[in-house]
């Protein structure tokens, strides 16, 4: 399902691709979606699911439909079945890519604010499930969560927000696909921080290209950007 677009056409969760020949180059082309293209550089591949219908947000919010509750120094621990984007590009990771098309893995592409109006910050808003195990899904991406209380009293967390940039994503040959590992440091009843690690141990996948770039310095190796929750849990 990922990697380069060989010519015909090619159904991806639920959406319709095709890569036609025209005139010694290429056509590609998705419901009302048209470009010329390369006919060897273009691919396919699962994105943080910010692209789809336009750029608008670098955040994430995941809202839990069923909250877990962390009990003072206590921890907790899930998965998560999360949409993304599927995005086509032109390129290579040497000479860096040209968005040309992106589409939901599944749902609408929701957007939500997290915060007050005058000071939120703008996210693509994914609703989901907590899971006790990992479980494939199509089209969807299995995230391990892990939750931690530093707070004197319990918690009850019912979304995590992070930055779309500190989320990878792994894809397999059968499509697939896996982030990062979030970790959520509860630090009083209303405030967390969120931090993202690379998971350990992918035998027989790939690391997706990164179509955004990552802000902010890691205090760790193999961790990126850590944010505050501050407006709510």
């Amino acid at each position: 399902m990922f990697g380069r677009i060989t010519l015909g056409s090619h159904k991806v969760c639920g959406f319709e691709v095709s890569l036609e020949e025209y005139e010694g180059k290429c056509r590609y082309r998705r419901d009302g979606v048209k470009a010329i293209v390369p006919c060897t550089s273009t691919h396919l591949y699962p994105a943080a699911p910010v692209f789809y219908p336009e750029y608008l947000a670098s955040y994430i919010m995941v809202r839990l439909e069923e909250p877990v509750v962390v009990e003072s120094g206590g921890g907790e621990e899930f998965w998560l079945s999360l949409e993304y984007d599927i995005v086509a590009v032109v390129g290579s990771q040497g000479a860096g890519y040209e968005l040309v098309d992106a589409m939901p893995s599944k749902g609408i592409g929701k957007y939500a604010l997290y915060g007050p109006p005058s000071r939120g910050i703008l996210a693509r808003f994914i609703p989901a499930r907590p899971l006790p195990r990992q479980q494939r899904e199509d089209c969807s991406a299995m995230v391990r969560v892990v939750a931690r209380s530093k707070s004197s009293r319990p918690a009850r967390v019912s979304r995590i927000v992070f930055p779309a940039s500190a989320l990878s994503l792994y894809y397999d040959g059968e499509g697939a696909v896996v982030g990062s590992n979030i970790e959520v440091t509860v630090t009083s009843p209303f405030t967390a921080i969120v931090s993202l690690r690379e998971p350990e141990r992918l035998e027989g996948f790939r690391e997706a290209p990164r179509l955004l770039q990552r802000s902010g310095v890691g205090s760790q190796a193999r961790w990126s950007q850590s944010f505050v929750m501050s407006y709510g849990i």
